[in-house]
């Protein structure tokens, strides 16, 4: 018999019993970045300008690269799934679905930023947030304006956003 399971070290609400499976059962450690060749080219179009074209993989690793920086322990990364498979692996093409993305980024990914992983360092990760970087609501707001310029620079930088241009946002629209 088997039984599959997963747990994440960060909540700290389990934490006897993640030490008691640990005494009495294998377990199988996963990496932050394993099995996430299958979100390789799948991309987002963001801002409300339709000027950002932003690979998911590549984001989330940037921002666990500025969590690591900061020395926010590697449980509380995001993991390549951390949004759902079926919103982050269109059904066909690569272009993940706009609004499914947005509003699923601003409910789980900034609230999670926001409240737990990066509660401390707030003010650095949101720096392109000019309203307020203190109001999850503001941020949000934000974020639906500027995609991932809410981010701090060197987020940014290291996703390697597109710039699809103004005539593709035009044809977009």
């Amino acid at each position: 018999m088997f039984i599959w399971a997963t747990m994440n070290s960060a909540d700290q609400g389990v934490f006897p019993m993640d030490t008691a499976f640990k005494r009495r059962w294998n377990f199988t450690y996963l990496g932050i970045d394993d099995n996430d060749e299958k979100l390789q080219g799948k991309y987002v179009i963001l801002a409300d300008d339709y000027s950002q074209k932003v690979e998911w993989n590549k984001l989330r690793k940037a921002i666990n690269n500025f969590l690591a920086k900061y020395k926010i322990n590697e449980d509380k990364q995001l993991g390549p799934y951390f949004i759902s498979k079926n919103i982050i692996i269109p059904s066909e093409g690569d272009e993940i679905d706009r609004d499914k993305f947005i509003d699923t980024f601003k409910n789980k990914v900034i609230m999670y930023l926001f409240e737990d992983a990066a509660r401390q360092k707030k003010d650095k990760l949101f720096e392109g947030c000019f309203e307020s970087k203190s109001r999850y609501s503001e941020i949000c707001k934000e974020f639906e304006e500027k995609g991932i310029g809410i981010f701090n620079h060197d987020i940014l930088l290291e996703c390697d956003v597109e710039d699809i241009g103004q005539a593709t946002k035009n044809s977009d629209k």
